[in-house]
């Protein structure tokens, strides 16, 4: 199936699924006509540091009000003329860089499947010689992993969000553990179920999440979360800042590019510092002979992941502060989630499980592979579709945390 066609074929599903289908034609041939515009300007230039303001763009419509600040919260563009505009400007700032755009670039990057949520095209290839049926017994088990994480553990996790609100220290702790798995659930789930269509169909697309909790430390931890984005700041920001000013400030302007990438306001840069400072941290104590290193590695893993959640949520610095002014108030979260329908807590101990198995079992063969090899065996297969056959209620989901924006 050529580029142009599949790029016809993913528009008519994003359509039919729409909930406004005239919105959805103006956007999409808007990224389309912005894709085109932009890859002909590239490719006339021929310069690669106009990959830094293309990978800047969605601040600066963030910072105008056009594109919404991206804390997890249902984000889109303010005007549908910006469909997908983080992700179509991060490819071809990426594409551009490497010096890979090719006449394909435009269907590629323009589908509108991956601007609802990604990945970011650092490859879009075809599947050469492959069966429809060795592509499907591949590909259907990440299917069905993805809309099991999506349905089953984050759509029913949004009956939690309202604990946004609150400001006590053990329910904004409390929170910030559950919209983190929240947020890994939904993204997670929709970038599983979007590389199996792309599989199925004889594309090979990035796998966007490799088990991010197989992890000791915050290291390994990116490694295996926003795989796509993480490429692109390396390529961009890291290696040539360590070049000529070191790790540290090379690591400072990865995480407040990151920051930036996501939404113009002081708790983003906060949110880059804190990860910055942690990261570090964790690579001084992996280098060091000190005792115990695992420990002290898990704390600035599980510190850098909650607290950095927490600022990342909030895009109110006030509010912010008021968070983490440690204002305790007992253990008054444990009735407002009693007050959550029992779908929600059983989607919350779902999650809790999974991801205490990625965890806890990362140095088994299936799990250490960080590809859900653990979850697409046989029986992992037929326990998720009975779970899924008496939990899902949610049908559709709720909203994606990127949608297209």
């Amino acid at each position: 199936m050529p580029y142009f066609i599949l790029f016809v074929f993913s528009s008519s599903l994003m359509l039919l699924f729409s909930k406004n289908p005239s919105n959805e034609i103006i956007g999409i041939f808007s990224a389309l006509a912005s894709v085109s515009f932009i890859f002909f300007s590239l490719k006339i230039l021929n310069k690669k540091w106009i990959s830094y303001p293309l990978f800047f763009a969605i601040s600066v419509t963030s910072l105008f009000g056009f594109t919404e600040v991206l804390t997890g919260s249902h984000a889109e563009s303010t005007l549908i003329y910006f469909y997908g505009l983080s992700f179509y400007t991060t490819s071809l700032a990426y594409l551009n860089f490497n010096q890979k755009l090719s006449n394909n670039s435009i269907w590629k990057i323009a589908n509108p499947l991956l601007l609802f949520t990604g990945p970011i095209v650092l490859f879009f290839n075809s599947i050469k010689g492959g069966l429809f049926r060795r592509r499907l017994t591949h590909y259907l088990p990440f299917l069905i992993i993805g809309v099991f994480y999506f349905q089953v553990i984050g759509a029913p996790l949004t009956s939690f969000l309202p604990l946004l609100n609150s400001t006590d220290i053990i329910s904004v702790l409390v929170f910030a553990f559950i919209f983190e798995l929240f947020v890994y659930a939904n993204f997670c789930g929709l970038s599983l179920i979007i590389y199996s269509f792309f599989g199925i169909l004889g594309y090979k697309i990035p796998l966007n999440f490799r088990q991010p909790f197989t992890s000791y430390n915050l290291i390994d931890f990116w490694k295996g979360w926003h795989i796509t984005l993480s490429a692109v700041l390396k390529d961009l920001f890291y290696t040539p800042v360590r070049k000529k000013y070191g790790m540290f400030a090379a690591l400072l302007i990865v995480y407040l590019s990151s920051a930036m990438w996501h939404g113009i306001t002081i708790n983003f840069l906060f949110w880059g510092f804190i990860h910055t400072v942690c990261f570090y941290l964790t690579l001084l104590i992996l280098r060091s002979n000190i005792y115990f290193k695992k420990f002290f590695t898990i704390f600035l893993l599980f510190f850098g992941i909650i607290i950095g959640r927490l600022v990342f949520a909030e895009s109110d610095t006030s509010v912010l502060l008021e968070k983490l002014s440690i204002n305790y108030e007992g253990w008054v979260v444990l009735n407002q989630m009693m007050d959550v329908p029992m779908l929600s807590k059983a989607a919350l101990c779902i999650g809790i499980v999974m991801i205490l198995i990625e965890f806890i079992f990362q140095d088994n063969i299936f799990v250490s592979r960080r590809t859900y090899k653990h979850l697409r065996t046989p029986i992992a297969q037929i326990i998720l579709c009975l779970i899924m056959l008496l939990l899902v209620r949610y049908i559709g989901g709720d909203y994606a945390i990127y949608g297209q924006r």
